[in-house]
């Protein structure tokens, strides 16, 4: 048995369940998600483990197979390690944990002696090894609202184009994850105006004043949707990955929605430099524009 652990939103936690396919399917193991990072955000509707409103196949560990793999304990806060310096020797030595120490590529074939996994695995690679799979286990398990239908609805009547911009997340990280403005926004709605006929923007981002008074989307057909538009980010997600095109900045959230979802003649956006501080990551796919 295998477990991979999930932390972080929503869409961090598709690159990791979607890691977790690509292991199951690399070394025909039994994998288990790691949910534990969760037990302590009851007030946090955002980062709690939205992956489970989808029909996901891989079962989630009990707290008994954590330790019997971590070397943990039960305690009344939860399980916690024995100790780091513990933790280190039996990865190094046993070979049982890998911690992800930056989020570059690496060969599963490279990783499968290994049982308990941490990181982020944030490369289109593992993606696309299992997209078929992941795309079927992508789907919502409960009926969506009416809302939410009629809005998937108009977006496929038209050639939607979503724009994901979210500024929010970075404001106390902008060094690592910079920021996008009206250039980049400008050169990537003039490239789809070039290539797509009649598109129409649906503009979706957790700061709307802030998309009002910096973009400027001068004469096009631009629909900007409210967060009270949509009860969660789960089901903008599904919206999103509806819409035939998409432009987005660097949050694995809009990635997903880019990439959830196959259209014909599909264009996506996204921009060439993933973090600002140098560090390597290959989560754009080939097949994406780098503006």
């Amino acid at each position: 048995m295998k477990i991979v652990k999930l932390k972080g939103g929503l869409g961090n936690q598709m690159f990791q369940y979607s890691f977790a396919k690509a292991l199951e399917k690399m070394t025909n193991d039994s994998i288990k998600l790691d949910l534990s990072s969760y037990n302590h955000l009851e007030n946090d509707q955002v980062r709690k483990p939205r992956i489970l409103k989808f029909n996901i196949s891989l079962p989630i560990a009990t707290q008994e197979d954590i330790a019997n793999i971590c070397l943990m304990e039960h305690e009344n806060s939860g399980l916690n390690y024995k100790s780091k310096a513990l933790v280190v020797f039996e990865m190094l030595f046993n070979h049982r944990y890998f911690f992800e120490i930056d989020r570059s590529y690496r060969n599963i074939v490279a990783l499968q002696k290994y049982n308990y996994y941490d990181g982020y695995w944030q490369s289109w690679k593992h993606v696309e090894s299992v997209i078929e799979e992941v795309r079927k286990d992508f789907t919502p398990r409960a009926d969506l609202n009416e809302k939410t239908k009629r809005f998937i609805e108009e977006v496929e009547k038209c050639n939607s184009v979503f724009l994901g911009i979210r500024k929010g997340d970075y404001s106390l990280e902008e060094k690592h994850y910079g920021s996008y403005g009206q250039d980049y926004f400008s050169n990537a709605m003039k490239y789809i105006d070039e290539k797509v006929e009649s598109p129409v923007y649906y503009v979706f981002s957790n700061d709307i004043e802030w998309v009002k008074n910096n973009i400027d989307f001068q004469n096009r057909h631009v629909i900007v949707r409210e967060n009270k538009d949509v009860e969660s980010d789960f089901e903008e997600l599904l919206i999103m990955s509806s819409c035939v095109h998409s432009i987005i900045v660097n949050s694995t959230f809009y990635w997903w929605g880019a990439k959830l979802k196959e259209h014909d003649g599909k264009i996506v956006i996204a921009p060439k430099r993933w973090f600002f501080d140098k560090k390597k990551i290959d989560i754009v796919p080939p097949q994406w524009i780098k503006l």
